[in-house]
């Protein structure tokens, strides 16, 4: 079954096609992979899915419905959820505290009744969340450190976190392995296939061929805005054409 069909997916800048007749569909429970050459629209493609970009053309289905035209916010709360490229972190905050701001979708509070404590019920039930998430993650032992003063791994394993603590049901991961050694890498892997036995579905864009082909079921592969080849990664790896657009036929 299809957690996710994206179908016929277009977006132009003025003249240029960024993304042009995309579709692919992601099974439920499985780690699906959009990869490509730099430049093949995947970021563009990941930020329409989670309502960051309007479509020009196509549509998206979560669960069998539209999420086209949607707010960011109102998507992550319908259960698609994702991280960036960037760790976007508050980084003069703890690690709990950053993974208690990554609960407010859930936890429907805003800042005048948490203050008055009118909502002391779901703040503690925030405040469980955030503990669970932690453990999850490995990071319960850091929570009272800084995000600013975590290696880059763990600052993004924390955004992971973050995410994970508005209880998605797709995780939209963006280049999570981007300038990880490969001890950090390792622990990222780990770390994806736990959340997935969750019974969380992922979706990454990556460039690290060696963490997408050791976790992805499903490749999807982007090349100058449209689909080049989608399947398993044993098929993706032998396409000669895949083959052309990352390495130039050498």
């Amino acid at each position: 079954m299809a957690i996710l069909d994206v179908n016929h997916l277009t977006k132009r800048f003025g003249g240029l096609v960024a993304v042009n007749d995309v579709s692919f569909r992601v099974k439920e429970g499985d780690i699906h992979g959009l990869i490509g050459p730099n430049g093949a629209g995947k970021s563009t493609t990941f930020k329409m899915i989670a309502g960051f970009l309007s479509f020009t053309d196509g549509d998206v289905l979560f669960n069998g419905v539209s999420i086209r035209g949607k707010k960011p916010s109102r998507i992550a709360r319908s259960g698609v959820v994702r991280t960036f490229q960037e760790t976007t972190l508050f980084q003069e905050l703890s690690v709990f505290d950053n993974v208690l701001i990554g609960n407010h979708n859930q936890a429907k509070t805003n800042v005048f009744s948490a203050l008055m404590g009118f909502d002391e019920s779901k703040q503690q039930n925030a405040r469980e969340t955030a503990r669970e998430v932690l453990e999850f993650m490995s990071l319960w032992e850091r929570r009272d450190q800084q995000a600013s003063e975590l290696p880059l791994g763990f600052q993004r394993v924390l955004a992971v976190a973050v995410a994970l603590a508005s209880k998605p049901k797709l995780l939209l991961l963006d280049e999570p392995f981007a300038g990880m050694n490969p001890e950090e890498t390792r622990h990222m892997m780990e770390l994806t296939q736990k959340v997935r036995e969750s019974g969380i579905t992922v979706v990454l864009v990556e460039h690290n061929m060696k963490a997408v082909m050791g976790l992805c079921d499903r490749l999807t592969v982007l090349n100058f805005g449209t689909v080049l080849d989608d399947g398993t990664p044993e098929r993706v790896r032998n396409n000669p054409d895949v083959i052309q657009a990352y390495l130039g036929g050498n």
